[in-house]
């Protein structure tokens, strides 16, 4: 089980769940792309045409045909832009690999058209359709998506991606070989503390999104925001050993982020 999927099943009415799912379920299958053969050119050149394809209502082929349509009906239904599904579509090539970004700027392109883009749609789905909000939206989907992608890192790197910058490894004299033997060398521990900042300060650059929200939304946008920031001290009490085994959260933990998030309000003041 995923441990940060925010606003996948819940806070939705029960009106809103199945578009809220379908979004979800069009995001996590480009994660699992069906393209041919090629080189990065090739696939980005095919993925092109398939956003262009996304975007005009017909039939792609990346997704099975079910997961496209509920998608495409959930844009139309509610009035969402089109436009952000195809946007994540362009990026799908990532997850075929080989993938590295060259700098942080890079990254945080790809930051925001994929998982930025996902989070504007729910954003949206849930009535903050402005784009007033939109950096605050795209940081707390970058930092959603880099807190878990750390929990994740030794899976990424058995399939030859990796989401942290390459000038990142650069200044920290770590090689990707260095960094996939695991945490011992104090270097790699750096490397992803590093990281861990980045993750973090991405969600503080969002959590005032939480005061724009109706109240149902803003009552989960807590709990998923702590919830990701007790991963991260998580991964720090772990001395940043990911490797170690899957990084979870013990019930004691999400016992306390509950607590947390219904009474504590200091995190959120403006």
């Amino acid at each position: 089980m995923a441990l940060i999927r925010p606003f996948y099943d819940k806070p939705w009415p029960g009106a809103l769940r199945p578009a809220a799912q379908a979004l979800w379920h069009w995001h996590l299958a480009l994660r699992r792309p069906n393209m041919p053969v090629g080189t990065v050119e090739e696939l980005q050149a095919f993925l092109e045409i398939e956003a262009r394809r996304m975007q005009e209502g017909k039939a792609v082929r990346i997704v099975p045909e079910e997961i496209w349509q509920a998608a495409w009906k959930t844009a139309e239904q509610h009035q969402l832009p089109v436009a952000l599904l195809a946007a994540q579509v362009r990026w799908a090539w990532v997850w075929r690999g080989p993938a590295r970004f060259s700098e942080a700027a890079v990254l945080e392109t790809f930051l925001h058209d994929f998982a930025g883009a996902h989070g504007r749609l729910l954003a949206r789905l849930a009535g903050v359709g402005t784009r007033f909000h939109d950096p605050q939206i795209d940081a707390l989907a970058a930092g959603f998506f880099l807190t878990d992608r750390l929990t994740r890192l030794p899976r990424d790197l058995a399939a030859d991606r990796l989401f942290i910058p390459l000038d990142d490894l650069e200044r920290a004299g770590v090689s990707v070989e260095l960094l996939q033997r695991g945490a011992d060398n104090p270097a790699v521990r750096r490397l992803l503390w590093k990281q861990v900042v980045r993750a973090r300060e991405a969600l503080a650059r969002g959590r005032a999104l939480v005061h724009e929200l109706p109240r149902r939304y803003a009552r989960a946008l807590r709990h998923e925001w702590m919830l990701a920031l007790e991963v991260l001290r998580t991964i720090e009490r772990r001395n940043y050993d990911v490797w170690r085994g899957p990084v979870h959260l013990s019930r004691w933990q999400r016992l306390q982020v509950a607590y947390q998030a219904r009474f504590s309000r200091v995190a959120f003041r403006t």
